[in-house]
């Protein structure tokens, strides 16, 4: 299963050890027997940590669904919840990416006059002294 699936048998035994997998039966020589509703479940918990989530918010996610209620309505608070993280973090990015912009504009202008400097690099220690 682990190899169908493209992950290795370590991660498939903490899926299983964690609880994201049900408990697969096993055979008399010990080695766990998988269903087609494991490699489903299995398929579920890759796409879903492909798109962001978490082991713990899918996990959530299977216990909603596991107690008999349909987990969409649990599904929108969490991508809610992300939406608003990625928008901060977008935000982040843009104030670094200026940030970004006026180093190397700095670099640029103090080039012909870094060598002569006693500092490790000019346009970095400009920067951090006009840093709010």
């Amino acid at each position: 299963m682990a190899r169908t699936a493209g992950i290795n048998t370590r991660t498939l035994r903490y899926y299983d050890r964690i609880g994201l997998l049900a408990p697969s039966s096993r055979t008399a020589a010990g080695y766990r027997v998988y269903t087609p509703r494991d490699a489903e479940r299995l398929a579920f918990i890759r796409r879903a940590q492909g798109i962001g989530l978490s082991l713990a918010e899918i996990a959530e996610i299977i216990a909603v669904r596991g107690g008999g209620a349909a987990p969409c309505g649990h599904v929108r608070t969490l991508a809610e919840a992300k939406i608003a993280e990625i928008d901060a973090r977008i935000a982040e990015l843009e104030v670094l990416g200026a940030e970004m912009r006026r180093l190397a504009e700095r670099a640029r202008d103090v080039e012909p006059t870094c060598y002569r400097r006693s500092s490790v690099c000019a346009a970095i220690e400009e920067s951090s002294a006009s840093a709010p």
